[in-house]
C-alpha cells in the first residue's frame, strides 16, 4: 500500500454541506431573543422589531413576534418544509401555509415562511464545490429535479476554518433574488450566527437580525414548544 505524506482528500460539496448543516444544528435545541431592522438597502432604517426563536434539529421552529403592537404575537410553527402554520392573535386563528405561500415574504421581511424556518439545503438541492483556496470554498446549489424550492441555485461561500457559511447568493429563473450576509458568528457552547442580513435586491430592501439571549439544550420538546397549543397562547 503507497500512502501519499502530506496529501489530503478534498471534500465533495455534499460533505461540506453535511458538516455545515451539522454546526448549525449540533445542540438538541435552542431559544434566542432577536433585534431586527428593516428598510432600504442604503437608506434609513424604516422599522425595528423583536421576536424570539424557539428551533430544534433542522426543521423544528417558533417564531413569535413580541413588538411592536402591529405584528406581537403573530407567530410561526415549522415541523417541516411541508407543515407550517402561522398563529394570527387579530383573528385568534391558525393558519397553515402550502404551497407558494412558503416563499412568500414572513410579515414583511425580506426572509420567506422557509427560510425564516430553516438552515437544511440537503433535501432540495444538489451541491458541488465551484472553487476552494487555502480561506474559503464556493459552494454551487442547483435544485434537483421535481423540487419546489424557489431558487434554481444558490452559491455559498463558506469559511473553511470553521465550516460555516458567509455568504448566500440566491438565484431565480430572472436572476439574482437575495443575498444572505452573515455578519457575526460567535461559539459559546456551540456556534450561533449572530448577526445574518437578507437583501432582497429586486425590492431594494434588507432586513437584519441579531441573537441575544441565546440558551441552549432546555428540553424543547418535552415541554411542547412545537405545537398548535402552544403557538396559540398569548
Amino acid at each position: 500500500m503507497v500512502v501519499w505524506a502530506g496529501y489530503a482528500m478534498a471534500l465533495t460539496g455534499q460533505e461540506v454541506l453535511d458538516r455545515i448543516e451539522a454546526n448549525l444544528s449540533a445542540p438538541t435545541d435552542q431559544t434566542a431573543l432577536c433585534e431586527i431592522t428593516l428598510g432600504k438597502i442604503g437608506g434609513k432604517v424604516e422599522e425595528t422589531r423583536t421576536m424570539r426563536i424557539w428551533s430544534a434539529g433542522k426543521e423544528k421552529r417558533v417564531v413569535r413576534f413580541l413588538s411592536p403592537s402591529s405584528v406581537k404575537n403573530i407567530t410561526l410553527l415549522v415541523r417541516g418544509s411541508d407543515e407550517m402554520y402561522v398563529y394570527l392573535p387579530a383573528y385568534k386563528k391558525t393558519r397553515r401555509i402550502q404551497g407558494s405561500t412558503r416563499d412568500q415574504n414572513f410579515q414583511g421581511t425580506d426572509f420567506s415562511y422557509r427560510e425564516i424556518g430553516s438552515y437544511e439545503y440537503s433535501k432540495d438541492y444538489q451541491s458541488s464545490v465551484k472553487k476552494e483556496t487555502d480561506s474559503e470554498i464556493l459552494l454551487e446549489l442547483v435544485r434537483k429535479p421535481n423540487n419546489d424550492a424557489p431558487y434554481t441555485r444558490i452559491l455559498m461561500t463558506v469559511d473553511k476554518t470553521v465550516y460555516l457559511p458567509t455568504r448566500l447568493e440566491m438565484y431565480d429563473a430572472q436572476g439574482l433574488k437575495k443575498v444572505l450576509t452573515i455578519l457575526e458568528r460567535e461559539k459559546k457552547e456551540y456556534w450561533i450566527l449572530s448577526r445574518v442580513r437578507m437583501e432582497d435586491v429586486k425590492r431594494n430592501h434588507y432586513t437584519e437580525i441579531t441573537l441575544k439571549e441565546v440558551v441552549f439544550n432546555s428540553g424543547l420538546e418535552k415541554k411542547n414548544i412545537f405545537t398548535e397549543r402552544f403557538i396559540q397562547a398569548e
